[in-house]
């Protein structure tokens, strides 16, 4: 989501528009990534949820109801070490005891695919009398 806000804001370049509204945020989401925004994959049922889910990316500005990121996120290895932290964080909590901190992903079924039972074979057609090499 932030890779998203991020090339939102690039791509307007404009300072009126401070992100992409939050009604909007599944209609940007297909238009850059080619994919629907599905919060049910990450067991949350809104895309509020899910933006809460990030929240050190990512937040909902309360008096714009856009998404904003703040702006010490420069560098990939912000990115990093927040996960590292909040990854160590979440694994305190399950240790304490706390099931509410582990993260409940729903895993989606890879789609069947049958294989094909017969080729036919297919006659080539040219120009050619089928007399030479090629």
């Amino acid at each position: 989501l932030y890779l998203l806000q991020d090339a939102f804001q690039k791509d307007v370049n404009d300072p009126d528009r401070a992100g992409i509204p939050e009604n909007h945020l599944s209609f940007y989401y297909y238009k850059y990534f080619k994919k629907q925004l599905n919060p049910k994959l990450f067991n949350l049922s809104t895309n509020l949820e899910l933006i809460a889910l990030v929240k050190d990316t990512v937040a909902i500005a309360a008096d714009t109801q856009v998404l904003t990121a703040p702006a010490e996120l420069d560098s990939l290895g912000t990115f990093v070490k927040q996960t590292e932290e909040n990854r160590r964080e979440r694994q305190r909590r399950i240790d304490a005891g706390d099931e509410t901190a582990r993260l409940k992903f729903v895993t989606v079924p890879a789609a069947v695919i049958e294989p094909v039972t017969s080729l036919a074979p297919v006659a080539a057609k040219g120009k050619g009398k089928g007399k030479g090499k090629w």
